[in-house]
This record gives structure tokens, sequence and C-alpha cells, in this order.
């Protein structure tokens, strides 16, 4: 096996547990086990478990963002663009067998026994997430399609944690028809 497929296979699993279970939950002999790997061999590509937080979230933020990027670089309407920016936490939870959340959602549960080093990507992540929702809010003011009270930034702010927070909560009571219930209704609520 090559070494970087080996591991991209080490941080496809890690990351499938932490969005099930969260990162306290899951250690190197889970990720031995479902890759089938000695555990020493994951010491090699990542020393330690924040080694390997930190390498997960940096991928899971480059590809997130990549996705964002796209819907930003569309020439789409504003409405558009927020709808797929929310579909993709629609897809988070579509995946498998609905019990996912977000990697950044989840770590931030246990924020507090993680380093400062995961913190501080976790931290970037949402001010990505928020630019980009208040890039489009700023757009679709513009253009005529949202009005709300409020500033874009706030409302950024708002929007993101109600796609994040339901997102967790979707996985308790609802699944999928919860989120896109919600997408809904946070779109009712901005449109002019």
């Amino acid at each position: 096996m090559k070494s970087t497929n080996t591991r991209s296979q080490i941080l496809d699993t890690a990351q499938e547990l932490i969005q099930r279970r969260g990162a306290n939950a899951m250690s190197y002999a889970d990720i031995s086990e479902k890759v089938g790997i000695r555990k020493a061999s994951i010491h090699y590509y990542f020393p330690s478990k924040e080694d390997l937080i930190i390498n997960l979230l940096d991928r899971y933020n480059e590809q997130f963002c990549q996705l964002v990027d796209q819907i930003m670089a569309s020439s789409e309407s504003s409405a558009t663009k927020l709808n797929r920016y929310s579909s993709l936490f629609v897809a988070t939870l579509s995946s498998g067998d609905q019990d996912k959340a977000c990697l950044c959602g989840i770590l931030s549960a246990e924020l507090k026994t993680l380093n400062p080093t995961v913190v501080d990507r976790i931290t970037q992540f949402y001010r990505d997430n928020e630019n980009y929702i208040e890039e489009i809010l700023n757009s679709g003011i513009k253009s005529g399609e949202f009005s709300f009270a409020g500033t874009p930034r706030t409302m950024a702010k708002l929007i993101f944690s109600l796609l994040e927070g339901d997102l967790l909560v979707a996985r308790a009571e609802g699944g999928v028809s919860r989120i896109q219930a919600t997408i809904e209704q946070m779109m009712a609520l901005i449109k002019s």
C-alpha cells in the first residue's frame, strides 16, 4: 500500500469516527482496527493525536472552503448561493446513517480538552464561513433579494450558528427533514 494511501485512509477513518463520536471517543486503536494497520503505523504518520487532528482539520477546512469557493464563483443569485451553501450541512447529515456532524462543530463540544493549535483552526473555520455568508448577504442586499433587520455581519453569525447547531440537533431528532425545514424558514426570514 502506498504511504499516501495509508495516510489518506487514516485521515478518512479518523474523520468518520470523530464526526460520529467526537475526538475524545476516538483512539488510534479504533483507526488501527478499521484501516487494518498497527497503531505504530499510525504514529509514523501522526506522532500524536493532536498531530492527527491538526492535519485532519487542515484537510477538512481546505476541502470545505474549496466547495464554498465554487459556490461563490458561480453567477447564480445570492439566494441560490446561500441555499447551495446551506446544502453542504445537509450533505454532511445525509451521508451514511444520519449521525454525522460537521467536524469543527463536533470538535467544538470538546474545546476545553483540545490544544490551542486545534482551537485556532476551528475558530478560523468559523470565521471563514461567517465571512462567506456575509459576502452572500451583502450581495443579496445589493440585488434586492434579501432584506432583514440588523447588519449582514450579525446575520451571517446567526445563520452559521443556526446551521452548525441544527446539524447537531438534527442528529438526535428529525434528521435531514429537520435541517431542510430550518433552512427553508431561514431563507423565508431573510428574503425581500
